[in-house]
């Protein structure tokens, strides 16, 4: 038996040596899994941690970026060491342990692309290795109006390309215009030469009845707004408006609404700049440039401005144009018609460039608006008169120095209204409208496969060109 009753003979341990024990036995651990990923890394070299990127933004802007994150620190990786398949333009930027890839312009819809980093190393260890990653971009849908029948409530729809049927997402009487802002749609609501400006909340697409939908003050009693326009970022809109008060229309003209400040329509003055109770600029044609806050306007004179809708830069005077019918890409571009012919108008120096018109692309009485799809890439309808006075119409697709019909059957008893490329310039919404009804058709912009279509009178992707008084 033993005659140790508080257990401090040589068989018990104090409590202090167990803990030292214990914490040796547990750095010794943390070194050795150390030493092992040391050198598992210095003979494998780097891998692929995570990739982030927005599915939605690939499609429908450009300059946006994959972020490819290993799990150590790289040596600076050369442009031609990553590949895109299918192949995409792209650029190349690296730091720390991560590589961006950023695509020159949206990528095609509902897509896979491989990304591949060949010898990839960390600083100081010559192992190297390759980084692989498979990215999908985002599905399309479009954004319908379907006016009601017998004077009920008109329906804005969204209609997905991968999916039959369509979702109501906002319902109402007199809709006259809509576009996308954010998380919310701006309505146009109105009849009888007054008009409403509503932003409505959404919710998983769809209005969100738990939020009350805002109805803006306008700047008098009563006016009629038109040609609503949302800059990309969701930061700003805007819209001409004419005074209706007095039953005539008044002070016709560009007013801007800030979505960061008080949400009150200011007038763009004549000097180009948000002035509060300013005589507005008497505007023809307007829009958004693409993922900017500036617009670019034609004025009542026909002259070109360049307006920073935000009022921190000076407005830029363009010269002169009879017609603006829209953007090239990135949006640094835009086609616009002059006394001589069309022309592509470089935004940043005001450099002139004349477009190809081949033959095939002019010989027609009936010449409407240009879309361009890409930089030599554009599509424009013409038409031939019938006896009868009526017009037949077609799509004719101009690539380079060639111009061909793409193939877009469109009735006998129809008008095209418009043609609006997607944001990435995959498809085409081709609207229509006969005497018993409206339809819009959503068309491969390089076959004319038909790919969708809804019995609407409109669609949002037409709100990125240039609207007002439109002349054929």
């Amino acid at each position: 038996m033993s005659t140790d009753p508080q257990g401090t003979g040589p068989l018990r341990r104090r409590p202090r040596d167990r803990y030292r024990l214990r914490l040796v036995a547990s750095l010794t651990v943390f070194v050795l899994v150390g030493a092992v990923a040391a050198v598992v890394g210095f003979q494998q070299g780097p891998r692929l941690r995570d990739v982030t990127y927005d599915p939605t933004g690939l499609v429908t802007r450009p300059a946006q970026r994959v972020i490819l994150t290993a799990n150590q620190a790289l040596q600076r990786v050369p442009a031609d060491a990553v590949t895109v398949t299918p192949s995409a333009p792209h650029t190349v930027t690296s730091s720390g342990n991560t590589i961006a890839v950023e695509f020159a312009g949206p990528l095609a819809y509902d897509r896979s692309y491989e990304i591949a980093v060949a010898g990839v190393r960390a600083p100081g260890q010559p192992a190297t290795s390759e980084l692989r990653t498979t990215i999908t971009t985002g599905s399309t849908d479009v954004l319908a109006l379907v006016p009601g029948a017998s004077g009920g409530e008109d329906r804005i729809v969204r209609r997905s390309l991968d999916a039959g049927g369509a979702t109501t997402v906002y319902a109402a009487t007199g809709i006259t215009e809509y576009a996308r802002l954010g998380r919310s749609l701006v309505v146009v609501r109105g009849g009888d030469g007054s008009s409403t400006v509503e932003i409505v909340p959404l919710a998983g697409g769809v209005q969100d009845d738990s939020t009350p939908v805002e109805r803006l003050t306008l700047p008098t009693s009563d006016g009629r707004v038109t040609a609503l326009h949302v800059a990309d970022d969701g930061a700003s809109f805007g819209f001409e408006y004419a005074d209706t008060s007095t039953g005539q229309s008044r002070d016709v003209g560009l007013y801007v609404v800030d979505m960061t400040g008080t949400h009150l329509p200011t007038a763009i003055a004549a000097d180009g700049k948000p002035t509060t109770g300013a005589v507005p600029l008497t505007v023809a044609q307007w829009a958004y440039v693409p993922r900017t806050e500036s617009a670019l306007v034609r004025t009542g004179s026909d002259d070109l401005v360049l307006v920073d809708m935000s009022g921190r830069n000076d407005p830029v005077r363009l010269g002169s144009a009879t017609y603006l019918h829209g953007f090239v890409g990135t949006g640094t571009t835009a086609v616009v018609e002059t006394g001589t012919g069309i022309v592509r108008l470089d935004l940043t120096d005001g450099e002139r460039t004349p477009i190809a018109a081949p033959e095939g692309s002019t010989d027609a009485p009936y010449l409407g608006r240009i879309a361009q799809l890409g930089d030599d890439t554009y599509v424009r309808v013409v038409g031939d008169v019938r006896p009868d006075g009526t017009l037949a119409q077609r799509i004719v697709r101009v690539e380079g120095s060639r111009a061909s019909r793409l193939p877009v059957s469109v009735p006998e008893d129809a008008s095209v209204t418009a043609v609006c490329p997607s944001p990435n310039s995959q498809f085409l919404a081709v609207t229509t409208a006969s005497a018993s009804s409206d339809l819009v058709s959503i068309v491969d912009a390089t076959s004319g496969a038909l790919e969708a279509s809804v019995q609407a009178s409109s669609v949002d992707w037409c709100g990125a060109l240039p609207s007002g008084d439109e002349v054929g």
